[in-house]
């Protein structure tokens, strides 16, 4: 029995371990890709404006500074408004950081989830802190903000991105099947995996519910006894 639960506590067989590494692995693709594109387009192409068809009308790779967040938004925004986004940005990714930990180990793909939704934001966090993004005086149009390479032309054209934002929208669907069918708090739980670990958070909460109203019922009988012995 002791064996067992040695073996359970061996540090490659901790998930939380796992899911780091995963967490800085993909923060390094997605700098490493931005540092080759910025590299390949502006350094050997020498021409920013240069377009890469990889499939005709669907995937273009090519080379955009965004000093916004998505499409751009808040591109033209005063300093004020930019500072409050990477300050908005860096607090957000913390949150979901210090949740990360305190989920239980149980709950794979919502922690999953989380790891590719922060990396995704630290990893363009790192581009707007980089090229001071709410700094006027760095705005030169090369080399100003987040860097993005892939441009998307399926039915809409959603603009240039990068594989950050690839990450955070992994995330987010990962997420959103979690929530509905794969995880504690799912609404409809797929597995009876899931709906054992519903019943048993469900049993927790019922527990502390009672544990609560429990000292509170003891600390209303002490005051009243204080009282009437007073």
């Amino acid at each position: 029995m002791e064996k067992d639960m040695q073996k359970e506590r061996l540090w490659w067989k901790d998930p939380t371990l796992w899911l780091s590494v995963l967490f800085f692995v993909l923060i390094a693709v997605d700098q490493l890709i931005k540092i080759w594109a910025d590299h390949y387009f502006i350094d050997v192409l020498q021409d920013p404006y240069a377009r890469i068809k990889i499939i005709p009308g669907v995937i273009e790779i090519c080379m955009e500074y965004n000093r916004g967040i998505a499409f751009s938004s808040f591109a033209n925004a005063g300093m004020g408004w930019k500072i409050a986004i990477v300050v908005g940005t860096a607090l957000l990714m913390a949150g979901l950081a210090v949740l990360f930990f305190k989920l239980d180990r149980r709950r794979a793909l919502l922690r999953i989830a989380l790891v590719f939704i922060v990396a995704g934001g630290v990893g363009n966090l790192i581009d707007r802190i980089i090229y001071r993004v709410w700094d006027p005086s760095t705005a030169t149009g090369i080399r100003d903000g987040v860097r993005d390479m892939v441009r998307l032309k399926i039915i809409f054209d959603f603009g240039v991105c990068n594989f950050a934002d690839f990450f955070i929208v992994a995330g987010a669907v990962m997420l959103a099947l979690a929530m509905l069918f794969f995880d504690a708090d799912a609404v409809f739980p797929a597995t009876k995996k899931y709906k054992a670990l519903a019943e048993e958070y469900k049993e927790k909460e019922e527990r502390k519910k009672a544990e609560k109203s429990a000292a509170q019922s003891e600390k209303n009988t002490q005051d009243t006894d204080g009282t009437d012995n007073g």
